[in-house]
């Protein structure tokens, strides 16, 4: 609850009702205990990047201490520089079936040419 509340920084908001949060601060807590766990396998679909700069360049330490906690990440994602920050092995689907399996760098660059 504490490094909800910290990363939050609702202040005294938290102890009121959620529906009268504005919407920024509904996301700032949503993220919040979204993030608050370490998983053994951690599923994304997309990397989130919404909000005030400063939320922004929290979140975002946030989420890459998240990935490098855990055990394996599983990413959707059309973000080709955060697939090759973070990938290590891609997995191209095309209508459901696999296209493409193998290094980030050669999937990618394949992905991209198309």
């Amino acid at each position: 609850m504490r490094d909800v509340s910290e990363f939050a920084e609702l202040g005294d908001f938290l102890a009121l009702p959620v529906k009268t949060y504005s919407s920024g601060m509904l996301v700032r807590l949503a993220f919040g205990l979204a993030t608050s766990i370490t998983p053994d396998v951690l599923l994304m679909d997309e990397w989130f990047m919404a909000g005030d700069i400063t939320f922004l360049e929290k979140a975002k330490k946030r989420i890459e201490n998240l990935v490098q906690d855990a055990d394996t990440l599983v990413m959707s994602s059309h973000q080709p520089e955060i697939i090759r920050r973070w990938c290590t092995r891609l997995i191209w689907l095309d209508k459901g079936r696999i296209r493409m399996d193998g290094e980030t760098n050669e999937v990618l660059d394949a992905y991209l040419a198309t």
